[in-house]
């Protein structure tokens, strides 16, 4: 199911909305009916004698908090220089809704993605401008770079005569979409299980590629895939909120709660359920759910450990271990970090993926890393990416993590 799609007419009388208006006063249509796609357009301009309008949007929030994800297509009747302006403040966050590297930009119906950059005659805080040349060019256009099923599909197919990557059906969403398990390696008897998740916010788009990195280092015929089978099994499962990627949502503080607020009794989402069941049948003892934090905000800018400190008993230790090993291993160009902000935990963490599996018994370590969007200095297209992920495997190869004593 997908947000109802409005064509946008920014023509002769573009300021009425008139969907599905003439051919030829269209000069812009502007639709979002795809997988991930989100916006509300609030206004728009006429075209003036220069050939120039302003469209007015915002993100379309879904039974949740105010927050930035948005994702759409533009397409141009004839050429047009349009500009695309976002409330003042989103989220929270001046110019919230456009990040440090400007939109996420796509030029072949969103099969392959960059960042449109931070030219500042191109983007100018909240707002940026994309000009069609001709007739019949399309554009999308995103705050972030999208991550979406078709994306695991083709990780998948690429993988898939790789003898150490398995792929399940571990559950099904509330709207009856196929919620994937993957497992590299096999349990054993000295073999410790690994938790790895994604997207318990469907917009954190970027934690998705860090996932794919690690996922391809695990699987790998070099030495340190070998060494990480040897010694741990992974499961991981890449959407967590499979329903809010494909549909578009921002995920974060939906109403009654989001899926990262959902652990413990009485869950109301089947995936949540379904990863608890999990850690229990495969005893889970070591958990890393990746995120992304807010968008602007500067001390969101780099990566950054989250999660209870006290529990398990060695936690703090284990995860400045990590933290330490991932900075010797990063390449040049990664966002700088990852820091270590854990926190005692209170009754709200309990309900998080990592306060959960913090409390399993026998647990080595249970941490949120969060992975900034795109800091105005860093690398952030999908393959340098990928490498932070592959570089956190081989420094999870080299930790040294300190067990906790048995209840």
């Amino acid at each position: 199911m997908f947000r109802t799609t409005l064509v946008i007419a920014v023509g002769i009388a573009c300021g009425t909305f008139a969907a599905g208006g003439r051919a030829e006063e269209q000069a812009l249509a502007i639709r979002w009916d795809f997988p991930g796609g989100n916006v509300v357009v609030e206004s728009a301009g006429n075209v003036d004698e220069t050939g120039k309008c302003v469209v007015q949007m915002k993100p379309d929030l879904d039974g949740g908090r105010d927050w930035f994800y948005w994702c759409f297509e533009a397409t141009a009747a004839k050429p047009v220089e349009a500009t695309f302006e976002f409330p003042e403040k989103v989220a929270g966050q001046i110019n919230g809704a456009v990040g440090f590297q400007g939109p996420a930009i796509s030029q072949d119906g969103g099969q392959t993605w960059d960042w449109m950059g931070n030219d500042t005659a191109v983007v100018r805080g909240r707002s940026f401008r994309y000009t069609f040349a001709k007739a019949g060019e399309s554009v999308r256009l995103a705050v972030t770079i999208p991550y979406l099923q078709r994306d695991f599909d083709a990780f998948k197919a690429r993988h898939a005569e790789n003898p150490h990557f398995r792929t399940s059906v571990m559950t099904h969403s509330r709207r009856d979409r196929a919620v994937e398990l993957v497992q590299i390696g096999r349990p054993g008897p000295d073999v410790t299980a690994v938790l790895m998740t994604a997207r318990h916010h469907a917009c954190e788009t970027i934690a998705s590629f860090v996932l794919e990195g690690i996922l391809q280092a695990a699987m790998a015929e070099t030495p340190a895939g070998e060494a990480f089978r040897k010694k741990y099994v992974l499961y991981a499962v890449p959407f967590v909120d499979k329903d809010g990627v494909e549909e578009g949502d921002q995920g974060k503080g939906r109403t009654p709660h989001d899926h990262n607020r959902d652990y413990g009794a009485g869950a109301i989402y089947p995936e949540v359920r379904a990863i608890m069941e999990l850690g229990e049948s495969a005893n889970v003892r070591a958990s890393l759910d990746l995120h992304c934090p807010m968008l602007n905000l500067a001390d969101h800018q780099v990566l950054y450990f989250v999660g209870p400190k006290d529990y398990p008993p060695h936690n703090e230790a284990n995860v400045k271990r990590f933290a330490d090993a991932i900075k010797q291993k990063l390449p040049a160009g990664s966002p700088f970090g990852p820091l270590v902000w854990l926190k005692d935990a209170d009754a709200d963490r309990w309900k998080h993926n990592s306060g959960h599996f913090a409390r399993r018994p026998g647990a080595l370590m249970a941490a949120t890393l969060e992975i900034p969007y795109a800091p105005a200095k860093a690398i952030m297209h999908p393959e340098a990416v990928r490498s932070y992920g592959e570089a956190i495997l081989r420094a999870w190869n080299e930790t040294s993590f300190a067990s906790s004593p048995s209840p």
